[in-house]
């Protein structure tokens, strides 16, 4: 019976979240609310908007760590590589995710996505610039055996993703990113289709030390979410960011810590009715 009850709340949980949904996985963005449309420019790129890559000079490695709402039996891991390419051709990327629904060493479910990501330059000089990215990626989602000792089965699809980034003189930066955008539907025979959204923002770097962020995020179906952010680099070696987003009400708060190539990144955001999550982030430029 308990088995049972932990397999209602998990598959409710992703029903409510949408399965592949809201994989957000930098403690970096995570500080600033997500509101990372119009900045993504390094290892994380690919799941904000994979035009950021374009910016990306170095190879970059970065992991991360989620466990959402505090919750024992949810964990998340993600894995993202870096390579540029050359100027002309910008830089390319491998994406792995896995998220899992875990009860007393059973797997209830599990979800895996496997991308290749792609971004580069239309155009690039001191005044403006332009860049346009994608990913294709491989959705793959595996439940566990119902409470009879049947297996439920496992299921894929295929997904991309597009996205845009411009900039002027470097300070003001806008983005747009459109989140399986060819709508894939997963499971034999059935039409559910994976959640679609398209996220429109603009950040503003003033100075070098100062980076503001806001964007509209709109899942398909549901009401958009605003979100806006900040990040305040108070030392060398010190990030501070904080964070806030409506649909629902919630704030953020996050710092970076980065030494020699490495930077670790750690934020806290509130929900109203559930539990805090906490992420945890590391990158390796080298």
């Amino acid at each position: 019976m308990r088995k049972f009850i932990f397999i209602l709340i998990g598959l409710y949980s992703l029903a409510q979240a949408g399965a592949f949904d809201d994989r957000y996985p930098s403690a970096r963005a995570s500080g600033m609310s997500n509101a990372f449309v119009a900045v993504a420019n390094d290892a994380w790129a690919s799941y904000y908007n994979p035009a950021g890559l374009a910016q990306i000079s170095e190879r970059q490695l970065g992991l991360a760590y989620q466990r959402p709402f505090g919750y024992s039996f949810f964990n998340a891991v993600f894995g993202s590589v870096v390579l540029p390419l050359s100027a002309r051709y910008g830089s390319a990327g491998i994406m792995v995710d896995n998220f899992g629904v875990n009860y007393e060493g059973e797997s209830l479910s599990q979800e895996t996505t496997v991308g290749f990501s792609h971004g580069f330059y239309l155009l690039n000089d001191i005044h403006t610039s332009l860049s346009v990215g994608y990913n294709l990626k491989y959705y793959y989602w595996r439940l566990g055996e119902s409470v009879d000792g049947r297996n439920l089965g496992s299921a894929g699809a295929l997904g991309m993703d597009i996205g845009l980034m411009a900039s002027i003189y470097k300070r003001t930066f806008l983005g747009v990113y459109l989140y399986n955008f060819n709508s894939p539907t997963i499971g034999r025979g059935s039409n559910n289709e994976l959640q679609r959204r398209i996220v429109v923002g603009a950040a503003y770097r003033p100075y070098s030390a100062l980076t503001t962020s806001i964007s509209v995020n709109k899942t398909i179906g549901l009401e958009p979410q605003v979100e806006a952010g900040f990040e305040f680099n108070l030392y060398e070696v010190l990030d501070l960011r904080l964070g806030a987003s409506t649909q629902p009400n919630r704030f953020s708060a996050g710092l970076g810590i980065k030494y020699a190539g490495f930077r670790l990144d750690y934020s806290f955001r509130n929900h109203p009715t559930l539990a805090e999550t906490h992420s945890f982030s590391m990158m390796y430029a080298f």
